[in-house]
């Protein structure tokens, strides 16, 4: 299956540039980072909720989000500002740079701005990018655990999805 937009996305400079950059701010952090292995995580069990829940959603719309979600992180570390308003941002250049059509460009905007708190309608994909986005942390394995400021009781002590 050809993912044609997350293609675009993953090759456009903007995009690169960013990513680049978040890796860089991220080179000594101690916990959880938010690079290509953390989007693709979050795609892959994305897909594997909607499966579950019977949601239909285009793969290529759900790892376009993934790869977009939190690429707003640049702001919140040097600017003090959300990253998800950041990301809407971001986002927004970006998938007109990749000449996105405007439905799926609304779609991947309204996952970005929820994705940290989700949404009431349990069957949303912004709902299942939140929860996505929460199991894909490997706190079981985390040598910096108890330094987290995570709430012990959402953390993922086990594989789950």
């Amino acid at each position: 299956m050809e993912l044609e937009l997350t293609n675009k996305i993953l090759e456009n400079n903007t995009y690169r540039s960013r990513l680049e950059m978040l890796e860089l701010l991220e080179k000594d952090r101690i916990f959880c980072c938010h690079g290509i292995e953390h989007f693709l995580s979050v795609a892959r069990i994305a897909l594997i909720i909607c499966r579950e829940r019977g949601i239909e959603a285009s793969p290529d719309l759900i790892y376009s989000a993934s790869l977009l979600h939190d690429i707003g992180r640049i702001e919140e570390y040097t600017q003090n500002i959300s990253h998800e308003k950041a990301g809407i941002r971001i986002a927004s250049q970006i998938l007109d740079e990749v000449s996105c059509d405007s439905s799926t460009k609304k779609q991947i905007i309204s996952i970005i701005g929820s994705h940290g708190h989700g949404s009431s309608k349990k069957d949303s994909l912004e709902n299942v990018f939140f929860t996505a986005d929460k199991k894909s942390r490997n706190c079981f394995m985390c040598s910096a655990r108890s330094e987290c400021n995570w709430d012990k009781d959402k953390m993922n002590m086990k594989i789950e999805v």
